[in-house]
């Protein structure tokens, strides 16, 4: 199918069409038959003797059609893709046949996709052409934008605009993301829940082995027969508030990288390298390789990040579930514990705010200069030693907080837990970066609308013999006005001999120091050879060609 979109012709998209027709039909047909991936057949009963699985999801989901119906939701995104695919293959099929019959013309002159997209661009109303004409206005003076969802969706959350548009690569890859996000919630729920009690049983004998040492034994014997005697309800609310929290943090993380993506662009197309670092020729093979890597790897981060998140949520609510529901003492330990540490350096940060903005800093705060210097020397050398104990407590914060901001962050590659510094160090970063540094090169809307303007021109006279003439002499005229673009000229590039030794005298300084006439009649010089070699004019007249120019 995707073969067929490419060639793009009618007998391909006919054939893709009649593929996925019959490909729906077998489907829909072998779904007809309720097959089971969580009840196994005879014959792989007997190959996996799996005795317990059956055991397992007959005792918690019955011999209904429970199953059925999951295994059903577990079948949506794959109808959807292929619905989308069975109507959208024969929209295509009608839109090539009526453009091959209403303008025959067109269709004979076979444009290419891409030359397609460039006349696109040309459109009074394009993105490209709307981006230019909205590149020296402010937010305030640009027009709305004329979509409906942009009425529905407030601007405080997202803006919509109608000069920019996401290229179809980000559109696949965050379909494919939706799609596999929503298969792994549902089979973690379907084939988890049967096993929660055995999840009981490990999480109790893991708390046990580490309240041991926290809580006497007169204590522990009967919080033992508690754990042992406590419902499955234990696990199950901590295990759903686990996987809507890893759902809704991954769906808002790869959300905000989306809006990341806009502005990145945006910034890199007006020169911007606040956020994203320049381009570097040097790490032109990095670029490449990162924008390979990057669906796939957007992919996995977000699905690892799906899985941390879920683990880290678990753990918390079922350790802070346990503790206000059986763990009075041990809780109450813990408060008194960490209560005092954190009003202490709370107490800390506090004095320090107010030292500093009324005693050291001059105009309480407005100039940055000390006031008292001897005071505030004295006050370092008595504050160094408890700043030393709080710099440890501290410390662990650093920890804590670069470890929880890095499994919440898993997912957004333009976030790099690295820093500015070490980002190159960090694989998806590297990926996300190749994919902007490419995106920002071949989607330029102002290089598009700028070629697309030069080859809708191309194509509309070149069948005027006329207009060649007249093309060509502005080419002409083009290239004794910026004699730096003769060298860039396809027919001089590909010339190897003479293409080096024109190379080498405009490289020289002593070209570079002629005197204006000097400088015009050696281009003069160089257009009358280089268009006598093409044929493009006649010997004899080339010098009364060439002295009107």
């Amino acid at each position: 199918m995707l073969a067929a979109v490419y060639i793009d012709t009618i007998f391909t998209l006919t054939c893709a069409t009649i593929y996925t027709w019959l490909y729906f039909i077998i489907t829909v047909l072998h779904q007809g038959y309720c097959p089971n991936s969580y009840y196994p057949t005879e014959s792989d009963y007997q190959a996996t003797n799996s005795s317990f699985d059956i055991i397992k999801y007959l005792s918690y989901y019955g011999t209904g059609s429970n199953l059925i119906a999951i295994q059903l939701c577990i079948d949506i995104p794959r109808y959807l893709c292929l619905a989308y695919v069975s109507i959208r293959l024969p929209m295509m099929v009608i839109n090539k046949i009526r453009q091959y019959r209403c303008n025959k013309e067109r269709y004979e002159l076979k444009h290419t996709q891409e030359e397609q997209a460039f006349f696109i661009a040309v459109q009074p109303y394009s993105v490209e052409t709307l981006y230019v004409r909205n590149l020296f206005r402010s937010a305030n003076i640009r027009s709305p934008s004329r979509s409906f969802i942009a009425r529905l969706v407030p601007k405080s959350i997202y803006e919509w605009r109608d000069d920019f548009r996401f290229s179809s690569r980000i559109f696949c890859i965050y379909a494919a993301l939706f799609l596999v996000l929503f298969v792994i919630t549902i089979k973690l729920i379907v084939e988890e829940l049967p096993n929660l009690p055995y999840w009981q049983i490990m999480i109790e004998r893991l708390t046990d082995f580490i309240y041991v040492n926290s809580i006497d034994s007169q204590a522990n014997a009967p919080q033992n027969q508690i754990s042992s005697t406590s419902s499955v309800s234990t696990v199950k609310v901590p295990f759903f508030i686990a996987v809507f929290t890893a759902l809704i943090i991954t769906v808002v993380q790869i959300v905000v990288l989306l809006t990341s993506i806009r502005r990145h662009l945006l910034q890199i197309f007006r020169g911007n390298y606040t956020e994203i670092p320049k381009r570097n020729n040097l790490k032109n093979l990095l670029y490449a390789t990162g924008n390979l890597h990057f669906a796939g790897f957007f992919i996995g981060y977000a699905v690892w990040g799906y899985i941390l998140c879920f683990i880290l949520a678990f753990f918390i609510s079922y350790f802070f579930g346990k503790l206000i529901e059986n763990n009075e003492k041990l809780f109450q330990q813990i408060l008194t514990e960490s209560i005092p540490v954190s009003l202490l350096s709370i107490f800390k940060v506090y004095l320090n705010l107010f030292v500093a903005k009324y005693i050291f800093l001059q105009q309480r705060n407005q100039i940055l200069a000390i006031n008292n210097h001897r005071v505030s020397m004295i006050l370092l050398y008595f504050n160094f030693f408890l700043d030393a104990f709080l710099g440890l407590a501290a410390s662990f914060t650093r920890i804590t907080n670069s470890f929880l901001t890095t499994i919440i962050y898993m997912a957004r590659l333009d976030y790099s837990p690295l820093g500015r510094q070490l980002d190159y160090g960090d694989a998806g970063f590297l990926a996300y970066l190749g994919f902007i540094q490419m995106e920002a090169i071949h989607r330029n809307p102002i290089m598009l609308a700028f070629v697309s303007i030069l080859l809708v021109h191309q194509r509309t006279k070149q069948s005027n013999r006329s207009s060649k003439i007249r093309q060509k002499w502005r080419l002409a005229l083009l290239l004794i006005h910026n004699p730096s673009l003769i060298i860039m000229r396809k027919a001089i590039l590909a010339r190897k001999e003479g293409n080096l030794a024109f190379l080498h005298m405009m490289k020289t300084s002593e070209f570079e120091h002629l005197t204006n006439i000097n400088f015009e009649n050696a281009l003069k010089a160089i257009l009358r050879r280089e268009y006598v070699v093409h044929k493009h004019i006649s010997l004899n007249n080339s010098d009364t060609i060439v002295s009107r120019l």
